[in-house]
């Protein structure tokens, strides 16, 4: 039985977090109690979390590299577990006396917090952003709740969580945990269609970086500012976000405070409206931006020294890398921003702005962070004036000579395609025409299974954020349903990109207004789906009464996939023949 049909409200766990749950298991049972998971950013790790903290049923403190992610970790494990006994510990509030305790590191590594939660005698430590672990405040409360390596007990657990098991300090988490337990790749997690499918446009250039020195592993900051944060880089930057993405959410990660204001300004300059944010802004202002640029308000938000841990949000489907980085965990986290999968999202365009490779050793790029990317070299390669900056009495300085465009695509993406029917509905069709409808509640999400027999079936019944109630039906979807022509990267779809639609295609199209002479086969195809969907749902609002449906069942005429008036023009002509029709009476059911 998949876990989670015991109680419908509870979220499915995915295969591989299944997976992961059971190894964590083993482990533990074979002695290994300080563990370490790697897992992309998007993968659902809080998700685990609770059903580790579900299964185990025992004492649980969960640590968080940032006070604001607190709650929305609370909220990610009542999803799954919306009995669990959760309690925050941060600043003022020292709510330790629940079976799970959420805390932020700067919070609980304070000695009189410590004492506090000591007293508790934890059993499980759960470590998020995990490849901060080897820091001092980490240290200290690992050694103060007996999780260190010398002296664990037997039934104490340590799971550290991270999607960037490297640091770019050169201390080693093998320190802290004993082994890696589990770990899934993004682009394992791309293929097996958990993660967005990812679209890179490199913009490999002769950006030269001289002179730039390196700090604790990656560029150093001030430097590296003054380098890339030039108005001809974020005019260049900006264009290039005009032609291949001026329609889509996007995060442009900056250097500086000053590199995400210049980089903003221009932005809104060329017509895209932008705001920057940075660390030491006020959260409320913060808070302000980014809910603008959920609801559509704002295209590009840049930032610096955030957003790259903890940020959830699905839509996102453009991340612009206007800083050159070292560090392959930075640059993980970055493009990780833009993995979540969501309704009506294609892939995410990753805007890989990189230098030469044998200008600066080990710079990190898109091509590096996912190997198995497919490269396609764009036609359209322009040659960019050279631009000497020398002039602006800066140093080190950048010239830009030409522009080489690469797109990037993942093989293997698998795509199931939801089709928007309106009134926050999102149709999946398998290839029986069995149909999963997810429904929107206030601001949330249910989801109902409309077998083509005519049966329904719950399978998302507490309402949902719309990403976690997709993610709960696709992963039904997968293990039950077979999805040809949903599946963007399947064969059907393959051999059929460039074909003609066929007659019976066109015939339906245009008896339904929908024909275009310019569609292929496939376009075709769903087309037709949104004609189908969208009358299956005007047949599901006008459906049959209760009432039509006990007397039609009585009567011995199958009362399935009937509308309210089909039903009530069968009971007339019941009626009719049997003899005893009052038109009054029937035609209130």
């Amino acid at each position: 039985m998949i876990q989670g049909q015991q109680r419908m409200a509870s979220l499915i766990l995915r295969n591989y977090q299944e997976e992961g749950l059971e190894k964590i298991q083993k482990e533990f049972e074979s002695g290994t109690s300080r563990q370490l998971i790697v897992l992309p950013t998007g993968s659902g790790k809080t998700i685990l979390m609770a059903a580790i903290a579900k299964h185990y049923d025992k004492k649980v403190l969960i640590l968080a590299h940032r006070g604001e992610l607190l709650e929305q970790a609370k909220t990610k494990i009542k999803l799954y577990w919306p009995e669990a006994d959760i309690g925050i510990c941060k600043a003022q509030r020292n709510e330790i006396d629940h079976q799970i305790v959420i805390g932020s590191v700067q919070s609980c590594c304070r000695s009189k917090r410590l004492k506090q939660l000591r007293e508790k005698d934890f059993d499980i430590l759960m470590i998020d952003e995990a490849h901060h672990a080897a820091a001092s405040t980490y240290q200290k409360i690992i050694n103060a709740l007996g999780f260190q390596s010398k002296d664990i007990q037997k039934n104490k657990l340590l799971i550290g969580f991270t999607a960037t098991p490297k640091r770019s300090d050169k201390k080693e988490l093998g320190n802290t945990f004993d082994k890696i337990t589990f770990s899934k790749s993004i682009e394992e997690l791309i293929k097996e269609g958990y993660l967005s499918p990812v679209i890179g446009r490199k913009i490999l250039t002769s950006f030269v970086l001289k002179g730039i020195k390196t700090h604790m592993g990656d560029f150093a900051i001030g430097k590296l500012a003054e380098a890339v944060n030039t108005p001809e880089r974020n005019k260049f930057v900006v264009s290039k976000y005009k032609t291949y993405a001026q329609d889509r959410k996007s995060i442009a990660f900056c250097v500086d405070v000053q590199h995400c204001k210049d980089l903003a300004k221009e932005f809104s300059k060329q017509g895209i409206k932008a705001s920057a944010i940075w660390g030491a802004m006020p959260e409320k202002n913060r808070k302000r931006i980014l809910k603008r640029l959920k609801n559509g308000r704002l295209s590009v938000v840049t930032s610096c020294n955030l957003l790259t841990e903890g940020f959830d949000l699905p839509s996102l489907d453009a991340i612009v890398m206007s800083r050159p980085t070292k560090s392959k965990a930075l640059y993980i986290q970055m493009v990780g921003r833009g993995l979540r999968t969501n309704p009506g999202k294609e892939n995410c365009i990753i805007f890989d702005f990189t230098d030469k490779h044998h200008n600066i050793n080990n710079i990190i790029s898109l091509e590096i962070t996912i190997p198995k990317a497919c490269i396609k070299k764009d036609d359209t390669s322009v040659d960019v004036p050279r631009v000497d900056l020398k002039s602006l009495d800066r140093t080190p300085t950048i010239t830009v000579e030409k522009e080489v465009d690469k797109e990037f695509n993942v093989f293997g993406d698998i795509k199931f395609i939801w089709i928007d029917i309106g009134d926050g509905e999102y149709s999946l069709t398998d290839d029986l025409n069995n149909e999963i409808v997810v429904h929107q509640i206030i601001k949330k999400f249910i989801a109902t299974i409309f077998f083509k027999d005519g049966e329904t079936k719950t399978l998302v019944s507490e309402p949902l954020p719309l990403n976690y109630c997709i993610g709960t039906c696709e992963e039904y979807a997968r293990r039950h349903f077979k999805l040809t022509y949903a599946d963007m990267n399947g064969e059907w779809v393959r051999k059929n990109q460039n074909s003609k639609p066929t007659d019976n295609q066109k015939n339906f199209l245009r008896n339904n207004h929908a024909y275009n002479p310019r569609m292929n086969k496939v376009e075709a195809s769903l087309a037709i789906r949104k004609i189908i969907a969208l009358s299956r749902k005007y047949n599901r609002n006008n459906e049959a009464t209760p009432a039509q449906k006990f007397f039609l069942e009585r009567a011995g005429v199958n009362r399935n996939n009937i509308t309210k008036k089909q039903a009530m023009d069968l009971i007339i002509q019941l009626k009719n023949k049997m003899g005893v029709f009052n038109e009054k009476r029937y035609t209130n059911f």
